[in-house]
């Protein structure tokens, strides 16, 4: 009977061993894509009318000040944007960052033709990642087509809650005939209940 019990409880350790492994093991690109999808589709449904005060800076190459402009940003919830300007200098620098605020806060006239979706964008798994303390899942997004509103670069998946951590690339298309080699980066996390972008930072 000793005999017996010894081999059961091998038996049940090596069962828990599998259903530890399963359970960490990654899913596929598929697999992480949906869940990422229907975690966008859940915090839309949360999104209630927020404002953010935001502070836009342009800098130089040698990371000296040229203008900077202060706004507060109202979201009204779906796709409705309204800011008001609290300071702003910079002089002909002020000009480019109150076309940058204006157009990140204009109605986008598709709003689905610029959301991280499998219309838009082909994704591939290329491993794992740790940011800011959380296992993460990265991925390459390639955009379907040539538009300025769509970015090439990668994306940092949270493992457990599978929302959008940071993403981070280029314009699929340069979005003005004056701005050349854009690259953006932006971070996303949980604020009163919603998951919201909370940092963008773009040198070009």
């Amino acid at each position: 009977m000793a005999f017996r019990s010894t081999i059961l409880g091998i038996l049940v350790c090596l069962l828990a061993a599998v259903a530890v492994a399963q359970t960490s093991a990654t899913p596929d690109t598929r697999d992480i894509v949906d869940r990422m999808l229907r975690a966008q589709q859940e915090n839309k449904a949360r999104v209630r009318p927020f404002t953010v005060k935001r502070g836009y800076l342009l800098m130089d190459k040698q990371d000296q000040q040229k203008a900077h402009v202060v706004a507060n940003i109202t979201v009204l919830p779906p796709n409705s944007k309204q800011y008001n300007i609290e300071s702003s200098s910079g002089g002909m620098g002020e000009k480019v960052l109150r076309d940058v605020l204006s157009k990140e806060t204009e109605t986008p006239r598709d709003a689905q033709r610029q959301e991280l979706s499998l219309g838009n964008y082909d994704f591939q798994l290329l491993g794992e990642e740790t940011l800011d303390g959380r296992r993460c899942f990265l991925l390459s997004m390639n955009p379907r087509r040539e538009e300025k509103d769509l970015l090439r670069g990668k994306l940092w998946v949270d493992a457990e809650s599978y929302n959008i951590r940071r993403v981070e690339g280029t314009p699929a298309k340069n979005p003005s005939w004056w701005l050349h080699d854009l690259h953006i980066l932006m971070s996303f996390t949980e604020v009163d209940g919603m998951w919201l972008r909370t940092f963008t930072h773009a040198v070009a």
